[in-house]
């Protein structure tokens, strides 16, 4: 049910925000997943495939602008808020597909701790 509101979402050209668990039932290696911190906090943890473009810093749309439009973006950051700009400079550029990981890289830990 949640990949067809996804699906459906994704079609709309918007961006889908979703919890942790379900975010992590879409991705796969192939996926091009993006952590928008900082280099700091990239290297203090991340998920793993995650490539880290800051959306803070002067580059980030050129740098963004290099992947493809058409297919999925998944997107994180600590809470949600550094995402959120990103995926809303994103759609401005003409990505189409951008699902934001709800919560951040916080909500990803818990959900680790409250699997295991």
């Amino acid at each position: 049910m949640v990949r067809l509101f996804v699906l459906f979402v994704l079609l709309q050209s918007k961006v889908a925000t979703i919890k942790a668990d379900f975010f992590a039932s879409q991705l796969s290696p192939e996926s091009i997943l993006i952590d928008v911190r900082t280099h700091e906090e990239f290297v203090a943890g991340h998920i793993e495939g995650a490539i880290n473009i800051a959306v803070t810093s002067d580059d980030f749309g050129s740098i963004i602008n290099q992947f493809p439009k058409k297919g999925p973006v998944y997107i994180y950051c600590r809470s949600g808020k550094r995402s959120t700009r990103a995926a809303n400079q994103m759609k401005t550029m003409g990505f189409k597909k951008i699902v934001e990981l709800e919560g951040g890289y916080l909500a990803w830990k818990k959900m680790l701790t409250i699997s295991k």
